[in-house]
């Protein structure tokens, strides 16, 4: 991965090094700024807990999820996107910030069979459908300094960001069979089986539930990611004001930690004679602390920068 990354920005900065030829370049200046995006590829091949990837089946992803609440959120990798935006403080130096978002919603559906049909047939056919909604969503923060060196078309740049990252979300159940005083034990989707032992508690028992199935479960507060991320590469200015940046970065320090995790069920109670919800602690909340080099990945940037009019003299000549 590492001699990849090396690989790539050598790639890309071969093809413009003729621009070295010109005799004019644009040198911010104190006042400067600039807006840009970032992407980073290496980002889309960690295993994200909280995310699905192309090509995954939502299905298992659900699936996964409900059969491993315990499972901790790492946030630790580079936003893949981000918008960015540059202030200069000098020629040589510059504050930065950076916001990325990612999200997704997942309606999952699934076959069942029919209860009140069955109960009116056994050999019917007919189906009703149980749906998992799911939800996540996450924004990334960076904030932090970047230094340049060289006048050139071609510049070493070098920065550090703190980063921070908040996310949450909320998975919720509709059942195609209702919970009644005649079907205490409705047929469901195969992935709640594996939440009903979750659901045996001293709670459930004192209400006289002997079944109980999900209909929610969430997170008592964020997640949150708290590190620190270093790059250094190249950038090249393609036009007067316009830039790409190839810089290999890294997060050598990251804390996360999350809340309580609770699941919502309902089930008959024999003691009231119909159907009771109750709440399960699932999780309590968990943190870690990461650290290392092996959080590695290349962040391409393009970037235009805006004059500070009241500053002249834009350009330095070779």
């Amino acid at each position: 991965m590492k001699k990849t990354i090396i690989i790539s920005i050598i790639a890309l900065a071969l093809p413009v090094l003729a621009l070295a030829q010109e005799k004019t370049y644009y040198v911010p200046k104190k006042g400067d700024w600039s807006v840009g995006v970032t992407f980073n590829a290496a980002s889309l091949g960690h295993k994200l807990s909280m995310q699905p990837k192309p090509g995954d089946f939502a299905g298992q992803f659900i699936e996964d999820l409900a059969s491993n609440p315990k499972q901790m959120f790492i946030l630790s990798q580079d936003p893949v996107a981000a918008f960015r935006v540059k202030y200069q403080m000098s020629s040589k130096t510059a504050f930065r910030a950076s916001l990325g978002v990612n999200g997704s919603l997942i309606n999952y559906r699934e076959y069942v069979r029919d209860d009140y049909a069955w109960s009116l047939d056994p050999d019917t056919q007919n189906q009703v459908v149980d749906r998992v909604r799911h939800n996540m969503n996450s924004v990334s923060l960076l904030l932090g300094f970047e230094g340049k060196k060289g006048e050139k078309c071609v510049r070493f740049v070098y920065g550090v960001d703190l980063m921070y990252t908040i996310a949450g979300g909320r998975m919720k159940f509709d059942y195609g069979n209702e919970m009644t005083d005649l079907n205490h034990v409705p047929s469901s989707m195969p992935m709640t089986s594996t939440m009903k032992e979750g659901s045996v508690n001293d709670f459930q028992s004192t209400l006289g539930i002997a079944y109980g199935r999900p209909t929610e479960r969430y997170n008592s507060g964020y997640i949150h990611g708290i590190g620190l991320s270093f790059d250094m590469g190249l950038e090249i200015f393609l036009a007067e004001r316009v830039s790409l940046g190839a810089t290999m970065n890294f997060t050598p320090i990251m804390y996360t930690f999350q809340p309580q995790t609770y699941t919502i069920y309902e089930g008959f109670s024999t003691n009231t004679g119909k159907v009771e919800k109750y709440n399960g602690l699932v999780s309590p909340g968990s943190d870690a602390f990461l650290y290392g080099t092996e959080n590695i990945g290349l962040r391409l940037s393009v970037n235009y920068y805006f004059y500070n009019t009241s500053v002249k003299n834009y350009r330095t000549k070779s």
